[in-house]
């Protein structure tokens, strides 16, 4: 049986279209879909009149915001921009807005805008956050200075310092707080569903073998034809495996992409998803009988399953319920959504065991859907 994996996966390797599309193409992808999204920044007039420690702060940490890009004007100026429409919304730091941390009063900021908008409220959810944090800041800084004795400046300047390095908040377009990263997430995604081609480039021996009327030798073969099939799932499974870590590696380089701290529950998810797509893949062994009839109709497929499932779009900014609900039955969404989890939120393995068991199910029911027709056709072939 080893013998069998390891003569396959010599095959395999040998097919350079396979390991092209699943390592190329997803980096390619994640490389344009990245730098589209960076270029797509909401510009920001600002006018600091405040001028002091923390309103530098604050301007500071918003420049750190993936999502902003910061254009210093005079108040004149940014009313002027709003009033003409030429952005949707600006900010102003009023005068006093340090005193007003440090006396704990309402933040002394304000948000021109004409109407409403996506921007608007990605804008506000971001400055607020950051007010927020220097106002803590603030109130700490009091309370450290007078507690210890220390003067105020010092301890503030060490607090600002720190939040300046640490404040990295990125904002979706319905107002909650991400900081996942785009790349990441892009080339998770796409990587997920070039693995399909992997998958069939893998099993379109067997549909040769029919094409090529090799089928009937094997079966007359002194090895058990469901040892052999065994040994090209398993040697398609590893195959897969070896081109996903070597494209993880590559997009860790490239565009250093985010790992999940708890690698084991992340390479859990991706190995559960490789199980669930070879069942799928599977099912279409018995039925097909031409190489290119299942490189096409695969193929759809993957297209298909990736855009409900969330490879080229979140699915979190998808409003259509009727394909929020398509996505449930595709393998992608569900792994996305673990490995998203796991990955950002530190999620634990556990709790993702929804996500497991519908994956697994996937891979079983389809594995055994193929082996039950295969084996029909097998006693119908040596009859």
């Amino acid at each position: 049986m080893l013998r069998m994996i390891k003569n396959q996966l010599k095959l395999l390797f040998n097919n350079r279209i396979a390991m092209f599309f699943a390592i190329l193409v997803p980096i390619a992808l994640t490389y344009v879909f990245s730098s589209a999204g960076s270029n797509n920044k909401i510009n920001l007039y600002y006018a600091d009149l405040d001028k002091t420690p923390y309103s530098s702060g604050l301007i500071s940490m918003l420049k750190n915001n993936e999502d902003i890009k910061l254009i210093s004007a005079s108040e004149a100026a940014v009313r002027e921009k709003v009033d003409n429409n030429d952005v949707p919304e600006a900010l102003i730091i009023d005068r006093n807005f340090q005193e007003d941390l440090f006396n704990d009063k309402n933040l002394n900021i304000k948000l021109v805008q004409n109407y409403p908008s996506s921007e608007g409220a990605i804008v506000k959810e971001a400055v607020l956050g950051e007010a927020n944090t220097l106002k803590k800041a603030a109130i700490d800084s009091q309370s450290i200075s007078d507690g210890l004795n220390i003067p105020k400046d010092t301890v503030s300047n060490d607090l600002l310092k720190k939040l300046k390095i640490n404040s990295n908040i990125s904002i979706d377009d319905k107002g909650g707080s991400m900081n996942q990263n785009k790349a990441t997430t892009s080339l998770i995604g796409f990587l997920l569903m070039f693995l399909w081609f992997v998958i069939i480039q893998g099993f379109r021996t067997l549909i040769e073998e029919k094409e090529n009327d090799t089928f009937s030798r094997i079966l007359s073969a002194p090895i058990s034809y469901s040892k052999y099939l065994i040994s090209k799932i398993a040697s398609t499974y590893i195959f897969s495996l070896i081109l996903l870590v070597v494209t993880l590696a590559i997009g860790k380089y490239a565009f250093n992409i985010t790992f999940a701290q708890s690698l084991s529950a992340e390479a859990a998810i991706f190995a559960i998803y490789l199980f669930a797509i070879t069942g799928i893949v599977m099912i279409f062994v018995p039925f097909i009988k031409r190489q290119q009839t299942l490189t096409i109709l695969c193929s759809i497929l993957m297209a298909l399953t990736g855009m409900l499932g969330g490879s080229f779009f979140p699915l979190d900014k998808v409003s259509s319920k009727v394909i929020l609900t398509l996505s449930k039955f595709t393998p992608e969404a569900w792994a996305i959504n673990s490995i998203s989890d796991i990955t950002f939120n530190n999620a634990a393995l556990n709790s993702e065991i929804t996500s497991m068991i519908v994956l697994a199910a996937m891979g079983i029911v389809g594995l055994v859907i193929s082996y039950t027709l295969l084996n029909i056709k097998i006693k119908a072939e040596r009859a």
